[in-house]
């Protein structure tokens, strides 16, 4: 594509109310491909043409979709252009409103552009702080509802229905089917409208709402690590919520057997689980009195008995497990010993162990300090 000759004749034309769809995609598209002006004295310049019209588009001129359409592709480019603007001073001015739209499309739309946003939130709280306090807590308040609304994801995901394998509907029925994402999504909501009879009706790619979205409970806490050691004073008034709800998450075992087509979907729980156990983890030295009436020991070990064979997910369920050993914590360890000394775990871990050419310990040693 030709670079943008006018950027303010262009914005203008972008915010059309009578554009179609792929005429305004396409436009958007044209301004991601200049994005190298924003390395430029031009920064500035570009920001204050296509700020406005950005956010016109997100809050006004498209709703959040519910499957992979021209709509939805038009907020996922504007959400990756506000996610590649450099964070040098030029942007300060905007950081605030930024911050507002980045939690707007978190909390409403798909898990798609969620995550793209909550590397739009991390990164300017980490490059503008303090200045952007008054934000953190919103955030603090999703990650509460998304664990609170963990359960329902799992019971949505591999329970009833959503244990047989989808059908595509005949193409010739597919043009008649009406598109999803007409109405409003409110903020904090699992939306009906994106259930599992939905994927078996249209031909259409589904796209999971952010707020029930195993991916987005996977990026929230090293986000919200982050912010606790940068806002300590919000450690107090929050980690009584978030904790509990955090450990009834890692409690929830999943199915027993897992159909060829929602391995995928089991592989995410599990990073889930896992990546909230590291948190949890990290808080044991700073935080035990609150962490030390729920069995997080028996939680861990349960994991280890039913998480994928993913290599990455039981690494970092066994580091956990380390830091646990290093702690007093580590006595709720002695009545699991048997299942720890079982035949299937120990094989795991040993594979673990070849697989990582020895750099994580050999895990019968680290199961033997314990006896």
């Amino acid at each position: 594509m030709s670079p943008i000759q006018n950027f303010e004749q262009h914005s203008r034309h972008l915010m059309e109310p009578d554009l179609p769809i792929q005429n305004r995609l396409q436009m958007a598209m044209e301004v991601r491909d200049s994005l190298e002006i924003t390395h430029t004295g031009e920064y500035l310049n570009f920001l204050k043409c296509y700020f406005r019209p950005f956010f016109g588009i997100l809050y006004h001129i498209t709703k959040p979709q519910f499957t992979d359409n021209p709509e939805h592709k038009l907020r996922n480019i504007i959400i990756e252009i506000l996610n590649r603007l450099p964070h040098s001073e030029v942007l300060r001015p905007f950081v605030h409103e930024l911050l507002k739209v980045a939690m707007h499309v978190l909390t409403t739309d798909n898990e798609e552009n969620g995550l793209i946003c909550i590397r739009i939130i991390f990164d300017l709280l980490r490059n503008f702080r303090p200045t952007q306090e008054t934000e953190v807590q919103p955030f603090l308040d999703f990650v509460c509802k998304i664990y609170q609304n963990f359960r329902l994801t799992v019971s949505h995901f591999f329970e009833s229905g959503a244990l047989v394998a989808p059908a595509l509907p005949p193409p010739s029925s597919m043009s008649a089917l009406p598109s999803l994402g007409s109405e409003d999504v409110k903020p904090m909501e699992i939306s009906d409208q994106v259930g599992s009879s939905t994927a078996s009706s249209t031909g259409a790619a589904q796209l999971n709402p952010s707020t029930r979205s195993f991916k987005i409970v996977t990026e929230s806490p090293l986000v919200v690590m982050f912010l606790f050691q940068l806002y300590n004073r919000l450690v107090q008034t929050n980690i009584l919520q978030l904790l509990p709800l955090m450990v009834s998450a890692i409690s929830v075992p999943g199915p027993d057997k897992v159909p060829p087509h929602l391995k995928t979907h089991f592989t995410e729980l599990k990073g889930a689980q896992v990546k909230t156990v590291s948190f949890l983890t990290y808080l044991l030295k700073s935080f035990a009195d609150y962490i030390r009436p729920h069995s997080i020991c028996k939680i861990i070990v349960n994991l280890l008995v039913t998480c994928s064979d993913s290599v990455s997910i039981r690494k970092e369920l066994l580091i956990a497990l380390k830091h646990v050993l290093g702690t007093d914590f580590k006595r709720g360890l002695f009545p699991l010993i048997d299942t720890l000394l079982e035949e299937r775990l120990i094989f795991a871990m040993e594979l673990l162990h070849k697989e990582e050419c020895c750099k994580f310990p050999d895990p019968q040693n680290k199961v033997l300090q314990l006896l």
